[in-house]
């Protein structure tokens, strides 16, 4: 019974501490509530990119077209020799050999009710050649280079009976794109560290200010026996309470800025076009809550306990 009055003691002086400095109180809420969304934001934004490269099939995709003048030795040969860069390079992940029927019925396939024009094709005059089909990593690897992924395209070039022409790739556009997630992550990273400073050190203030206002009251409980700890807990709950709340406030604003403005803006036809919003998909805000709510919550409380702890340091020295 005594531990749940000293439990709602502190909680009670928590929550009059938050009140007492409320415009420094409301402040710390806002810097931590910006801190989370920024970097919530900028996480789902980055996996969304990633979710959608993984849906494009060719996008890290090395073809190689074979010259149909080629016999089905050399084409062995290239095969081979594929196969032993695999072999001595870890970019390779896998190759697949398609024939020239192999090649036509995939393009059937994926012309789908657009594949009436190609009934005229048979593998007698079958007008596709013969192919390769390279996997290599994703930057999502712990261990991808952009110019490991070069160097596999000049060493393939070297190949006997592989010409450069005939080597169509996505290098390009793959770079760019993981330029900007890698730019991106930096920027979440970055921002995310600076806010987190911000916030601890608004509510390291604000705590302070209570603390400031509370002097005489924290030196004559020392006096009379009052423990530090007893008199160090309404202050870190205090910093917790700001921490949660934000957290809590920080879910709800996430949800309304990824459901309302990024979804609706970027699949918005009228903005970016039919073509371009048929191609962008986003994943529901629900595989994001429970890990944006457990990381709030940690970010949170991690700030609020820091800070509170920081700030009542000096009145509790012997």
């Amino acid at each position: 019974m005594k531990m749940l009055s000293t439990f709602l003691y502190h909680l009670r002086q928590g929550i009059v501490g938050i009140f007492r400095n409320g415009i420094m109180s409301i402040t710390s809420s806002l810097v931590l509530i910006s801190c989370m969304i920024i970097v919530g934001t900028f996480y789902m934004i980055i996996d969304n990119i990633d979710r959608n490269l993984k849906s494009i099939d060719d996008i890290n995709i090395i073809t190689i077209y074979l010259s149909d003048d080629l016999t089905d030795e050399q084409i062995d040969k290239i095969e081979a020799d594929i196969k032993a860069l695999q072999q001595e390079l870890n970019t390779i992940k896998s190759y697949q050999r398609f024939s020239k029927a192999d090649n036509l019925r995939r393009y059937k396939e994926r012309a789908g009710a657009d594949a009436e024009f190609l009934e005229q094709y048979t593998d007698e005059n079958n007008p596709l050649p013969n192919s390769f089909e390279i996997r290599f990593t994703s930057f999502s690897d712990p261990n991808f280079k952009m110019e490991d992924i070069y160097a596999l395209k000049n060493r393939l070039d070297q190949i006997e009976n592989i010409e450069s022409k005939d080597i169509k790739e996505n290098l390009t556009l793959y770079s760019k794109v993981t330029s900007v997630n890698n730019t991106l992550t930096i920027i979440a990273i970055w921002m995310m560290l600076i806010l987190l400073l911000v916030s601890i050190f608004i509510i390291y203030i604000t705590i302070k200010l209570g603390m400031h206002s509370r002097r005489h009251e924290i030196t004559f409980m020392r006096y009379v026996g009052a423990t530090k700890s007893f008199i160090r807990t309404p202050f870190i709950i205090e910093g917790i309470i700001i921490g949660l709340f934000s957290a809590g406030l920080s879910v709800l604003a996430e949800y309304y800025i990824y459901t309302y403005l990024i979804m609706d803006i970027l699949t918005d036809k009228a903005l970016v076009g039919a073509e371009t919003s048929s191609l962008i998909t986003f994943a529901p805000f629900g595989d994001y809550i429970k890990l944006l709510a457990i990381a709030f919550v940690g970010l949170g409380l991690f700030a609020g306990i820091v800070a509170s702890s920081l700030s009542i340091k000096k009145y509790l020295k012997a």
